[in-house]
């Protein structure tokens, strides 16, 4: 269905100061003349969804590619209409018009290919793009034919570059002769000037009257005073004659080449016309996304349900740096909004800019709102505002408004959009409520969204009434009676006419006067009006207060929350690098103790045992150097273990923040053995803290070195040849210290082999005693068992000599 809105609609609505400042923004000669006002700008309306949704989305990719600053220019486009239709009808076109044309085929080319680039991004104008004709030989055709000064090229013709030489050849030869003439003393004395001229297109000489006689020749002209007579010498006749008929060659070999073109022209003229139209599209579209740009407008949600969700709405035609922006909800519920407050307070414009929204949409124009706007399309726009009083209609303001909204009320239905300015206004207040009241009841009947304006109390309280309507209202500054443009969804506005009339400068005794004739109860209700109007506005000072501090304590948390992760990632990563140390020491201390080992069995004299002695010390030493390097000094524990109820198993802490496992109490020098990951250590019993719910260690302590005479128990686990080691039934923690022990015992009993027994299961312990044995300094090789021995529930590690 067609967009219907009248012409007297849209200029009470001042759209077409909006079509003038999309026009300015166009840069084709035919994109301005789209915009023309002759119909107030009804041209840039789309008359169905489809062409609706096209604009649309042709503004954004435009607005999209300007933000990008990839847009193409089309500012060299010329207006080409008339040479056109000229050439069309068998006309010959200048050589400044061919120029013109020239240039619009080579800005069409270059926006051609620069929307070609861009289709990624911009796929609807750069299809666009692709319907401009290549015209690139009719261009090569005419810069062949016509220099950048306007002129025929010599070579564009062979008879006009041959007259051309002629008319400089007898040009050269007449100035020559002429020349002469002046130098000749016999000539020169008749003269009334020493120089030559063209009268008539001939050249002359300008000879006194009083000595006509002198010089013998044709007369072409007279000074004003008709003391000089310009006579063509007889002599130069001749010459002159011939230097006019090269002139007509050229002149006539001329016009040929420009026929010749125009006749070119013709031939592509449906490609030209059919390229010039896709640039006027193309045109308008980048001016659409240029408003868009200015106005910080965005493209809102289409839909047919006659919703309006509009958040932070401007009017377009305010300056953006004054405008208040609105929100405004009408239509998902109530379909009626009664906007009511004091006058000058920002009702009327407030409902002309949801109007001045429905229109922009219509024509394809991004809508003054932020982002998540919705706007669902209406076929018509019916609205009433302003004096409608006509005296040649005989019509008063009150008979000219009734007249308007019972044709409004005739031609709305559920896909109209009425606007109504102090509907009922004109004639006696309580009439005029009523009547008002009932026009709104009708129009919400037909399913139509309204925008009525009011300063009646009844139409203020129907949205009490009726869920159909809503209530919205605009407010005056309590301090300085100003109005303040904010628009307030869900409650009514006080008309605030005294103080209105108090700021326009109306004398105290009049507004006391005033105050006193006021009936009684409509007082009160003013009075509640602004009471809740003021409760309003230090309610949404609260509001805004309580904002600030909640985004305030969002960003000092997300300052915290930023300062505790760096502080982690420097805690995890000091923790990593403590642990790589500590676990290369420890590594380095068994390699080393395995050497020690290695030498005492093979040297067992007293000497060479000694010399081990005093090898283990200084490594013992060197460990508790390296660990009070790496721990830094032993503070006091904050929570020290109390011993005397402590047990193998508890959970301790290490000084650093690790957690382990007590393995054993204190012993007679005070250390205590403790189990960190998978490693056991032997630490002081005063670098321990009771744990309180810490993380498990990140970090491995340095353990110290010890050479200690192996246990009856542990010693009867080595037997015979082959050192044998039962793991079954162990944890792979407390497996993987007994392999170390059992290890440490056979290398320093000078055994080839250690036998291990894990058991299959599920192969957890088996994987974890080979992963070690293959980091092991002892070990040389490993293996499974023979089927006799066990298989892959054995594990035979061969020693290092």
């Amino acid at each position: 269905m067609p967009f219907r809105v009248s012409r007297r609609t849209l200029e009470q609505l001042e759209w077409p100061l909006l079509v003038d400042r999309l026009r300015g923004l166009a840069e084709t000669p035919r994109g301005r003349a789209h915009c023309a006002r002759e119909d107030a700008g009804r041209g840039l309306f789309e008359a169905n969804d489809a062409g609706v949704r096209e604009r649309l989305a042709e503004t954004g990719e435009a607005r999209a590619l300007l933000d990008a600053g990839d847009a193409p220019s089309l500012a060299g486009v010329a207006d080409l209409a008339p040479a056109l239709r000229r050439a069309g009808k068998g006309g010959v076109l200048a050589a400044r018009e061919l120029l013109e044309l020239r240039s619009t085929l080579s800005v069409l080319t270059a926006t051609r290919r620069s929307l070609s680039r861009s289709a990624d991004t911009a796929a609807r104008l750069a299809g666009l793009g692709e319907r401009i004709a290549d015209l690139r030989d009719l261009d090569e055709e005419i810069a062949y034919s016509i220099d950048p000064d306007g002129e025929v090229r010599d070579h564009a013709s062979a008879v006009l570059a041959q007259a051309r030489r002629d008319a400089r050849l007898l040009a050269a030869s007449l100035k020559r002769r002429l020349e002469r003439y002046l130098r000749n003393p016999e000539v020169s004395a008749c003269l009334s000037d020493s120089f030559y001229t063209v009268r008539n297109d001939r050249y002359v000489l300008p000879v006194r009257a009083d000595a006509r006689g002198g010089v013998r020749g044709i007369v072409h002209d007279a000074s004003s005073t008709g003391t000089t007579l310009f006579i063509e010498p007889e002599a130069v006749v001749d010459i002159n004659n011939r230097l006019k008929t090269a002139e007509i060659e050229i002149e006539r070999e001329t016009l040929r080449v420009l026929r010749g073109l125009a006749r070119r022209v013709v031939e592509r003229l449906p490609d030209i016309e059919r390229s010039l139209e896709v640039a006027e599209q193309i045109d308008l579209a980048f001016a659409r996304g240029r408003l868009s740009q200015q106005l910080e407008a965005v493209e809102p949600t289409l839909g047919r349900d006659g919703v309006f969700d509009l958040y932070g709405l401007r009017h377009p035609l305010l300056p953006a740096d004054s405008v208040v922006p609105n929100d405004v909800r009408l239509g998902d519920g109530p379909r009626v909004m009664v906007v009511s407050g004091p006058n000058a307070g920002g009702k009327t414009v407030a409902m002309k800019a949801v109007a001045m929204a429905a229109l922009s949409v219509r024509a394809g124009l991004h809508v003054a709102a932020l982002p998540g706007a919705r706007l669902d399309l209406v076929d018509a726009l019916l609205a009433d505002i302003g004096d409608e009083q006509d005296l040649r209609e005989n019509l008063s303001t009150f008979s000219a408004h009734m007249a308007n909204v019972a044709r409004i009320v005739d031609a709305a239905s559920s896909h109209s959009l009425v606007i109504l300015d102090e509907i009922g206004v004109g004639t006696d207040p309580s009439e005029g409520a009523s009547l008002a009241q009932a026009i709104l009841e009708t129009l919400a009947e037909t399913g139509a969204r309204v925008i009525a304006t009011t300063h009646y109390s009844l139409l203020k309280e129907m949205a009490s009434v009726d869920p159909r309507f809503v209530n919205a209202s605009v407010e005056l500054d309590e301090a300085t009676l100003a109005p303040t443009y904010r628009l307030h969804l869900g409650t009514p506005g006080s008309s605030s006419a005294a103080a209105v009339a108090a700021r326009m400068g109306l004398r105290p005794a009049v507004l006391e006067r005033a105050n006193a004739l006021l009936e009684r109860e409509d007082r009160h209700l003013d009075r509640l009006l602004v009471e809740l109007s003021a409760n309003r506005v230090a309610l949404e000072t609260e509001r805004r207060e309580a904002r600030r501090l909640r985004a305030e304590s969002e960003t000092a948390r997300d300052a915290y929350r930023q300062k505790l992760e760096q502080l982690q990632e420097r805690r995890d990563k000091l923790f990593r690098s403590l642990r790589d140390e500590l676990e290369q020491s420890f590594k380095n201390a068994h390699e080393e103790v395995a050497g020690v080992i290695r030498g005492l069995q093979r040297g067992p004299s007293a000497r060479e045992a000694a010399r081990a002695r005093e090898r283990l010390l200084a490594l013992e030493d060197r460990a508790k150097r390296e660990e009070a390097a790496l721990l830094g000094p032993e503070p006091e524990p904050v929570d020290p273990v109390d011993w005397r109820k402590a047990k193998p198993g508890d959970a301790v802490r290490v000084r650093g923040g690790g957690e382990a496992v007590l393995l054993a109490l204190p012993d007679r020098r005070g250390r205590v053995a403790v189990r960190i990951g998978s490693a056991r250590v032997l630490l002081p019993a005063t670098q321990l803290a009771t744990a309180r719910g810490a993380r498990p260690p990140a970090v491995r302590a340095r353990p110290h070195v010890r050479v200690e005479t192996a246990a009856p128990a542990a010693a009867a686990e080595l037997e015979g040849e082959g050192t044998r080691c039962d793991l079954r039934g162990m944890r792979v923690e407390e497996a993987l210290d007994r392999v170390v022990f059992a290890l440490d015992r056979a290398a320093s009993l000078g055994r080839g082999r250690l036998v291990l027994i894990h058991g299959a299961g599920t192969g957890a312990l088996r994987d974890a005693v080979r992963a070690y044995l293959a980091e092991s300094p002892y070990v040389d090789r490993f293996a499974p068992g023979e089927p006799s021995e066990g298989g892959e529930g054995v594990t035979i590690a061969i020693l290092e000599r």
